[in-house]
């Protein structure tokens, strides 16, 4: 029998000391800790960070491979994938807002996952927001978006949408690079904590397609999506909930992959937490 796992770790929440920076960041491989170096902002170096924990944390515990004996690379589209392993384990994470998030199977799927926040930080009136994104969505989704009257539900709606088509084309692995109006997604029930909503259709071309969407609200200001193929069909849900690790939890079985760093530790505490 498979597994759903679902995970959602608040960075944002997560300060650690110098000691407790200095030891995460040394229990992920390191050309990661490298590419994090490279982040303007600690704010995005957690968020990173939570992520690569998380992956390492779920094959270690899904898979029984050794902490220290996990390698990731990457594919052609930049997706973390186990390298020289042969594994059924599907996974992805995302981040936005506050979460970090993972969502792993003990099954072999095409899998992806997109957390959004509900805000808006464009800087630009909400309609010419709305018309520079126009070719990004179809008119049936523009139609489900515009229906609110007020500006608060139709960023909802517009997050929603963008977390249903991120976490898409994140799971046929190819990014952003296919023609986005030629998706349409069909909401068809609201969203709600604790609650996993399996009804959304999707439709490319006018063509419904053969998948299944998993979305949820993590608190009133997060919406996640995840889509699922298994052997070109829509595979059972189990509608697992997500759950809330901390720190604790999320390093519990992790062991550092090479010594601390202190020159990296005083560089992070230089940098601002966000612009």
């Amino acid at each position: 029998m498979f597994q759903s796992i679902r995970w959602a770790f608040n960075w944002k929440e997560w300060n650690p000391s110098e000691k407790d920076f200095a030891y995460a960041i040394s229990c992920i491989q390191l050309e990661e800790k490298q590419r994090l170096g490279r982040f303007v902002f600690r704010k995005d170096i957690r968020a990173s960070l939570a992520g690569r924990l998380m992956m390492r944390k779920f094959v270690n515990e899904y898979e029984h491979i050794p902490y220290s004996a996990i390698v990731f690379a990457r594919d052609a589209y930049n997706k973390p994938i186990l390298k020289n392993v042969s594994s059924n384990l599907s996974f992805n994470i995302s981040h936005h807002g506050n979460y970090t998030v993972l969502a792993g199977e003990t099954r072999n799927v095409n899998l992806g996952i997109d957390v959004m926040k509900f805000e808006y930080t464009g800087g630009k009136q909400l309609p010419e927001f709305f018309r520079i994104m126009n070719r990004n969505f179809s008119p049936l989704e523009w139609g489900e978006i515009n229906m609110f009257s007020n500006d608060i539900d139709k960023i909802s709606m517009f997050c929603r949408h963008w977390a249903l088509k991120e976490s898409y084309v994140k799971a046929i692995g190819k990014g952003i690079t296919i023609d986005l109006r030629s998706m349409s997604f069909k909401t068809n029930s609201e969203l709600m904590e604790n609650s996993v909503t399996t009804d959304t259709v999707l439709y490319i071309n006018d063509v419904k397609q053969d998948w299944l969407f998993e979305e949820t609200l993590l608190n009133s200001q997060h919406c996640v999506a995840i889509a699922l193929q298994k052997s070109g069909k829509a595979p059972n849900s189990q509608k697992k909930i997500f759950e809330y690790v901390n720190s604790d939890i999320l390093l519990a079985n992790a062991i550092p992959l090479f010594p601390q760093d202190p020159k990296y530790t005083e560089e992070y505490f230089k940098k601002k937490e966000h612009p």
